[in-house]
């Protein structure tokens, strides 16, 4: 090992050799002699060498370029994030159940139950056709009903179910929920009808039903159509056992009074001869069930005349039941001065399904606070004459 000058760095003094240096000696650099020593060892230590613009990596454009980028990506990236983060998410809704609904076999085990199973013939039951039997005279197919008393106060304490003119009538005769022809209670039950209107009376008092149209009041006339335009598909008869059937929750303390009428008016009377308004007493209610049997469908219709004989009987409600033949908007007019506050809730009988409109049934009953329900007689059983 050499010595080295006095007063000079030896870690100045080291060299190191790379290709480069054989190539092209370093700047600022003198040439050495054949010993080893140059002009830097002569003259003092030799300056370290000065990086230029771009020749390190904190100079170097494209390194500059690609910080640049990968900490704009960086930012960005955690920008999304608090932004992902402070936004409102909506709440997970549950997922929507879907299922099919197929037919049930309800018939009975005749190996477990004894008797003759229900349900109707068919492979599950109740898809088949029914057998037809007509209820024993003088029968309320409804059984017991409800307590009038305990019936008229929940019919003023609670308000109406439903707002009148939101109600519309299901498909099929509308009747109060016991069917036109009630059965012995041994078969299935199926079918199916078209009708539309609907309502819900108002008032105070007792409550009842007819054909859907339910009403509270202490008074109730019944206006029945008995042309003869009636005895299409029993239309009479299914009206006389809907009129018991709204007559029979009745309490003692209410009053009613029926009315049949065609050309001509018949007020059916009470078992001392009287007719009009009369208490609606179990007795009363059997002696207009035994003249329902003397009242016939034939003859025209005069409209007018039966409500002008029921409104000088001076109800709260009348419940007028027509298929509304010849009926016009002049008749509706001459009327309604004469209704006063009378709520008049009106069924028609028609054939096929209701067109809508303003009829002059409809007009009358929604007139006058009253109701229209539309019913179409081709769903009901033919009667026995084939009609």
């Amino acid at each position: 090992m050499s010595r080295h000058p006095r007063g000079a760095d030896p870690v100045m003094q080291i060299r190191f050799s790379f290709e480069s240096d054989e190539e092209s000696p370093p700047r600022g650099r003198a040439h050495e002699g054949r010993d080893g020593r140059g002009a830097a060892g002569r003259e003092g230590p030799a300056e370290p060498p000065r990086a230029g613009f771009g020749e390190t990596p904190l100079t170097d454009p494209r390194s500059l370029g690609s910080s640049a980028l990968v900490h704009l990506l960086i930012v960005l990236a955690a920008s999304l994030t608090v932004l992902h983060a402070a936004m409102p998410r909506e709440a997970e809704r549950p997922a929507p159940l879907r299922g099919d609904i197929g037919p049930a076999d309800t018939r009975a085990d005749q190996g477990r139950v004894p008797g003759t199973g229900g349900g109707s013939p068919g492979e599950v039951g109740g898809l088949g056709s029914v057998e037809f039997r007509a209820p024993a005279a003088g029968s309320d197919p409804r059984g017991p009903g409800p307590d009038p008393a305990a019936d008229a106060l929940i019919n003023e304490i609670l308000p109406d179910r439903a707002p009148r003119d939101l109600e519309r009538a299901l498909p099929g005769p509308q009747t109060t929920g016991i069917g036109l022809t009630p059965g012995p209670g041994t078969g299935g039950g199926g079918g199916s009808g078209g009708g539309s209107g609907g309502g819900v009376g108002r008032g105070t008092g007792p409550g009842t039903e007819f054909f859907g149209a339910r009403e509270n009041a202490h008074s109730f006339a019944y206006v029945i159509d008995c042309s003869g335009s009636m005895v299409a598909r029993d239309s009479l008869g299914v009206a006389k056992r809907e009129l018991m059937s709204s007559l029979n929750p009745l309490p003692p303390d209410a009053r009613f009074a029926v009315v049949f009428y065609n050309l001509k008016v018949r007020i059916l009377a009470d078992p001392s001869g009287q007719q009009g308004m009369m208490p609606a007493t179990t007795r009363n209610k059997g002696r207009v069930e035994a003249q329902l049997r003397t009242v016939g469908p034939d003859g025209g219709t005069d409209h007018m005349l039966a409500l002008r004989t029921a409104l000088g009987l001076k109800p709260e409600v009348i419940f007028f039941l027509t298929d509304a033949d010849q009926m016009t908007n002049t008749d509706v007019d001459r009327i309604l001065p004469l209704a006063g506050g009378v709520r008049i809730q009106a069924v028609e009988f028609g054939r096929g399904s209701d067109l809508g409109g303003g009829t002059p049934l409809r007009r009358l009953a929604t007139t006058t606070g009253g109701t229209y329900r539309y019913i179409d007689v081709m769903n009901f059983p033919k009667s026995a004459g084939g009609f």
